[in-house]
């Protein structure tokens, strides 16, 4: 990829097995909309227009650094995908997903924004998400910023139920006292399977939760969530529970089952496979 920088951000050339579309929709991230020029993105206190224009890649952003790191820029997807489709099953998958990319997103904001996710549905997650940050957000030039821990604490259980959080208010409230700056500093030393077991002492994270504050949050690859898409999709008579489905697959594909699982998931839900 060629990257020049403007006077608006960043324009990226040459760009390669990458979709914003299919990146942004693939349930990773929740707080981004269709703009005039592409799509207004927002990950911390940061934001960017981005627009595609086939390989080229504009970044309006007065942080448009952070936005190369976001959106996994640098990584070579290009190694990833081929490795991925050499598996049959996945061949045509990964073809047709192969502008997926994992996004690179604070760990703090994944934790609060999945346990928001829990048996919800993308529409109303992005709702709730954006009624928070405004309610305690900073207000910045562009929208709010997602709230920092300190501003949260401020938020009592009440206060996520009148912002529709519903029974999930019982285990933001607790969530916010737990994930120190300390707790995250450590999870993300930790090895994945003992990373994974501090996330499950969270109030309102299980498995599935888990996994994607995993993957989309502290970048670990060798992490497979399941959720009924993935289900219904890849249950059979031996693989007959979610964790069977998750320990099979992430035994297949090893630190690329992150992506795999991202292939599959747009598959099924964006392709209607």
């Amino acid at each position: 990829m060629k990257f020049t920088c403007e006077s608006y951000g960043l324009l990226v050339e040459e760009l390669e097995y990458f979709s914003l579309f299919d990146t942004l929709t693939c349930g990773q991230t929740f707080r981004y909309e269709e703009v005039s020029h592409g799509y207004g993105v927002w990950s911390k206190d940061k934001y960017a227009e981005i627009e595609q224009q086939d390989n080229r890649l504009i970044i309006r952003s007065d942080a448009p650094d952070y936005f190369i790191d976001y959106l996994a820029l640098n990584e070579p997807y290009g190694e990833y995908n081929a490795t991925l489709s050499a598996f049959p099953e996945l061949t045509e998958k990964a073809k047709k997903a192969s502008g997926v990319r994992l996004l690179r997103q604070d760990a703090f904001e994944m934790i609060i924004s999945f346990i928001i996710s829990a048996n919800n549905n993308i529409p109303r997650i992005k709702k709730i998400i954006s009624r928070i940050c405004e309610k305690a957000g900073e207000k910045t030039p562009y929208g709010y910023a997602f709230p920092t821990r300190e501003r949260l604490m401020a938020l009592s259980e009440a206060d996520f139920v009148s912002l529709g959080c519903g029974y999930r208010s019982r285990y933001l409230a607790s969530a916010i006292r737990q994930i120190t700056d300390e707790f995250i500093m450590r999870i993300k030393t930790l090895p994945t399977a003992q990373a994974m077991k501090a996330l499950l002492s969270i109030m309102g994270v299980g498995a599935k939760v888990a996994d994607c504050i995993m993957l989309f949050g502290l970048g670990r690859g060798d992490t497979f969530p399941v959720d009924v898409w993935m289900e219904k999709t890849l249950a059979t008579e031996n693989l007959n529970t979610n964790a069977k489905i998750r320990a099979y697959y992430l035994d297949r594909y090893g630190s690329l089952a992150g992506l795999a699982q991202q292939y599959i998931f747009h598959c099924a839900r964006n392709l209607s496979e």
